[in-house]
C-alpha cells in the first residue's frame, strides 16, 4: 500500500520536473524517497546533484535536525563496524544517502567516499566528485580534502593541480591533517603554486610519520632545498624511512654511506642497503648495487652482475654508459659492439656526455656502424659544448685533420686549450709538440717552451724530455745544458733521453766532461733501442778501450735457454691479450711474455695459429676476441705492414691497446695518431718490478689475468 501511495507521489514529482518546477519535483521526490521508493531516491539524487535543488541544511536546522544526523552516525556504525555492529557497507551508503537527501552534509562526504571506491554500490566517480562538491561547499573539511584529491589525480575530473592545491590549503586552513601531505607534495612539486621548499618542509613535518614521508624531508636536508645541506639530518630521517621499510629512503642512506656525506664512509653498509632495496624491486638501487659490483666497493667485483643489475636499473645516463662501457670492452660478457652502441645512444638520448663522447670515438672508428666522421664530430661538439674534457681532444684532432668538419688549426688550437685550461698535462704536450714541430700551424718554439714548462711543472714526465730539448738546443729559450741535463735525468728515461745524456757528459756542456759517465749512458741508451754503437766506438778508442771479448758463462747460458722454453699461445673464451711484433723483435718479445705469463696473464701471439687455417682470417678472429692489444714499437713493427694491419684492426675494433716500446723510433703520424693519448711502456728505461707494475695499472687489464 505505501509503495502505491509512493509510486503517485513519485509520478507527481515526475510531471512538476516535466514543468522544470526543480522545487515541487524535489518536494515529491524526497517524500516518496522517505517510503524507500528506489526510482525516487534516484531521481531526488539526480537533482540535487545537478544543483537544481537545494538540500544542504543551514547550521540551525543542522543543529536542530537530529534525525538526519542520527541517520549519518548509523551509516558509519555499520561503515566502521564499531557499537557493537557488523560492517555492512550497503547499509551503510543506505544511511548515508538517506542523510545526504536531508541536507546533512558530513553524509555527503561519505556518501561521495562510498560511490569513489564502489561501497555498498557500484563505484561511480561523477556521483562521488558530486557530493564531494556538495559538502565541500559546506564547509565539511574532510570533503574539501576529498574533493582536492580528486582535482590532484584526475579522477572523475580533469586534473587541475591549481584547483587542487587551493582545496588543500583550505583543508589545512581546518587543520584537516591528512591534507598536510598533499599540500606539502603540491610545495615540494610546483603543482599549483611555485616550488617552495621550505614551506614543504614545514608542512612534511606534521605530518604523521610513515615512510615516505620521512624519505621526502631527509631529501629536503641532503639536497639543501630549504637551507644548505644537512647530511646528518638527512641521514636521521632516510633512517626513520628505513626503519619503516621504505625502498627509497633505503637507497639515499645507502648513497650517503658510499660518499660519506653525514656519515662515515661505509662500503659496506652502502651495499647492504642497496641490495635490501634492490631485493624489495628499487629501480635505482639496482644501479648502485652495480657500482658495487662494478668496482668493488663492499663487494668483490663482479661485472656479470653488475651488467645484469644495471641492465634491470632505472635508465640513466650513468646506468646506460656503463652498460655500454661494459659491452663496448667485454667486462664479464662478450664484447657486443652494436649493444654498446644502443646503450650509449640512449645514454645521449638522456644528456649523457661520455656516452656523448664514447659514442663518437665509435663512429670515428667505424665500430660496429658505418664509418661516420660527421656524426662523431657533432657528437664530440655537443658533449665538449657540455664540458665533457675527454671530448676536447677529440674534437681538436677533428678539426686538425678535417675530420667531420673543414680543416681548421685555430679551432683545434681553441680546444687542446681548453682542455689545457682543465689541466690536462697531456693536452699541453700535444699542443706544445704542434708549436715545436710546426704541424699545421705556424712553428713558434716560444709557445711550445711555456706549454711544455707549464706541464714539467705539473710533473708530466714526458714534459721533462721536451722541456730538456727546448734547453739543449735553445728553442723557445736560452740554451742551458745544465738544466736540459736535469730534466733529461728527471723525465722518462728511454733510448733517445739516455744518448743526450751521454751526449752531454761526453762534450762537458753544463758538467765537467767525463767519458766515462758517457760511455755508460751510450750503452743504456744501445740496450734501449736507440743504435749508439758509434758512440760507444767512439769513447772507448778515447778512453784507449777496446771492447772486450767476454768468455761465455755456461751456467747464465743454462739459465737463459730455461727461461727461453717455448711459450705457448692462450686458448680459451677468457678475455686474453693479442700481441703484435715484427718477428725480428722475437727474442726480447719473449723476454717480455715470459714476464707477463709468469704474473699470470693470458697472452695470445701467432705462433697460436694452427696448421691449416688460414692466417689472415685466424689473426682477425683473434683481435676481435681479445680484450687487449700489446704493440711492440720498434723499427722493425712501424715499417712492418703486417704489424700495422694488425694496429689499425685492432684500433677499429676499439681495443685496449698497451704500445711496449722496446727501442727509441720516431713512429709515422699515422701511428701517433692511433696511439693517441695511451701511455707507453718503455721496457728498457724500467726495472723489472716497475715495469710490471705499470703494466699491471693498465685500464681493466685485471680480466685477463687469471
Amino acid at each position: 500500500m505505501e509503495q502505491t501511495e509512493a509510486k503517485e507521489i513519485y509520478q507527481m514529482g515526475v510531471e512538476a520536473l516535466n514543468d522544470c518546477d526543480y522545487r515541487m519535483a524535489g518536494a515529491y521526490f524526497k517524500n516518496a524517497a522517505k517510503m524507500n521508493y528506489k526510482p525516487a531516491i534516484a531521481a531526488l539524487e539526480k537533482l540535487i546533484l545537478e544543483g537544481k535543488y537545494k538540500n544542504v541544511q543551514s547550521k540551525q536546522t543542522l543543529s536542530s535536525n537530529t534525525e538526519s544526523k542520527e541517520l549519518f552516525e548509523k551509516g558509519v556504525d555499520y561503515y566502521n563496524g564499531r557499537n557493537n555492529t557488523k560492517i555492512d557497507y550497503v547499509k551503510a551508503f543506505e544511511c548515508f544517502l538517506s542523510s545526504s537527501i536531508d541536507g546533512y552534509a558530513p553524509a555527503m562526504n561519505w556518501l561521495g567516499y562510498c560511490y569513489e571506491y564502489g561501497k555498498g554500490t557500484k563505484k561511480n566517480l561523477d556521483s562521488a566528485f558530486g557530493w564531494y562538491e556538495k559538502a565541500a561547499n559546506a564547509n565539511v573539511a574532510n570533503a574539501i580534502y576529498n574533493l582536492g584529491r580528486l582535482y590532484y589525480d584526475g579522477k572523475g575530473v580533469q586534473q587541475d593541480y591549481n584547483k587542487a592545491f587551493g582545496l588543500f590549503k583550505k583543508a589545512c586552513d581546518l587543520r584537516q591533517s591528512k591534507a598536510y601531505e598533499y599540500l606539502a607534495d603540491c610545495y615540494f612539486y610546483g603543482q599549483g603554486t611555485k616550488i617552495n621548499y621550505e614551506k614543504a618542509l614545514q608542512f612534511y613535518l606534521k605530518v604523521k610519520p610513515r615512510g615516505v614521508i620521512e624519505y621526502q624531508i631527509g631529501c629536503i636536508y641532503a639536497h639543501g632545498l630549504s637551507t644548505g645541506s644537512d647530511y646528518p639530518k638527512a641521514a636521521e630521517h632516510y633512517q626513520k624511512g628505513v626503519d619503516f621499510g621504505n625502498t627509497s629512503a633505503m637507497n639515499n642512506l645507502g648513497a650517503l654511506y658510499y660518499n660519506g656525506e653525514g656519515v662515515q664512509k661505509d662500503y659496506n653498509k652502502a651495499f647492504e642497503l642497496f641490495k635490501k632495496a634492490s631485493d624489495l624491486g628499487n629501480t635505482t638501487a639496482h644501479g648502485w648495487l652495480a657500482d658495487c659490483y662494478y668496482y668493488g666497493n663492499g663487494a668483490k667485483k663482479d661485472y656479470q652482475k653488475a651488467l645484469q643489475l644495471y641492465l634491470k636499473a632505472k635508465s640513466s645516463r650513468h646506468n646506460e654508459g656503463q652498460i655500454g662501457y661494459i659491452y663496448e670492452h667485454g667486462l664479464g660478457t662478450p664484447i657486443d659492439i652494436n649493444k654498446a652502441i644502443e646503450h650509449y645512444q640512449k645514454g645521449v638520448d638522456l644528456g649523457c656526455t661520455g656516452c656523448m663522447h664514447n659514442l663518437g670515438t665509435l663512429y670515428y672508428k667505424g665500430e660496429g656502424c658505418q664509418k661516420d666522421y660527421n656524426k662523431a664530430f657533432e657528437l664530440f661538439k655537443k658533449a665538449s659544448d657540455l664540458g665533457e674534457i675527454a671530448a676536447h681532444g677529440w674534437l681538436a684532432k677533428c678539426y686538425f685533420y678535417g675530420y667531420g668538419t673543414q680543416k681548421d688549426y685555430q679551432k683545434a688550437i681553441e680546444h687542446y686549450q681548453k682542455s689545457i685550461d682543465f689541466g690536462n698535462t697531456d693536452s699541453m704536450i700535444s699542443l706544445g709538440i704542434l708549436y715545436y714541430e710546426g704541424k699545421g700551424i705556424q712553428q713558434d718554439y716560444q709557445k711550445a717552451f711555456e706549454l711544455f714548462k707549464k706541464s714539467s711543472d705539473l710533473e708530466n714526465k714526458t714534459a721533462h724530455a721536451w722541456l730538456a730539448e727546448c734547453y739543449y738546443y735553445g728553442n723557445g729559450t736560452k740554451k742551458d745544458y745544465q738544466k736540459a741535463l736535469q730534466l733529461y735525468l728527471k723525465g722518462n728515461l728511454y733510448g733517445y733521453t739516455q744518448s743526450q745524456i751521454g751526449r752531454i757528459y761526453e762534450s762537458g756542456q753544463g758538467v765537467k766532461k767525463n767519458l766515462t759517465e758517457a760511455l755508460n749512458w751510450y750503452k743504456k741508451a744501445n740496450e734501449s733501442g736507440k743504435d749508439c754503437k758509434a758512440d760507444i766506438e767512439r769513447i772507448n778508442n778515447l778512453l784507449n778501450k777496446k771492447p772486450e771479448n767476454k768468455s761465455i758463462d755456461k751456467t747464465k747460458v743454462e739459465t737463459k735457454a730455461n727461461s727461453n722454453k717455448p711459450i705457448k699461445a692462450y686458448e680459451g673464451d677468457k678475455p686474453y691479450i693479442f700481441v703484435s711484433y715484427s718477428h725480428t723483435d722475437s727474442k726480447v718479445v719473449k723476454e717480455v711474455l715470459q714476464m707477463l705469463i709468469n704474473q699470470g696473464y693470458r697472452i695470445w701471439f701467432d705462433e697460436g695459429i694452427r696448421a691449416g687455417s688460414s692466417w689472415t682470417e685466424n689473426l682477425m678472429n683473434r683481435i676481435k676476441n681479445a680484450s687487449h692489444f700489446i704493440f711492440f714499437l720498434s723499427r722493425h713493427s712501424i715499417n712492418s705492414k703486417y704489424c700495422l694491419k694488425e694496429l689499425r684492426f685492432a684500433d677499429r675494433r676499439n681495443k685496449i691497446i698497451i704500445p711496449i716500446c722496446i727501442e727509441n723510433v720516431n713512429v709515422s703520424d699515422e701511428i701517433d695518431f692511433l696511439l693517441g693519448e695511451v701511455q707507453m711502456l718503455f721496457k728498457n728505461n724500467l726495472e723489472k718490478e716497475e715495469f710490471m707494475e705499470k703494466f699491471n695499472s693498465s685500464n681493466h687489464i685485471e680480466i685477463c689475468s687469471r
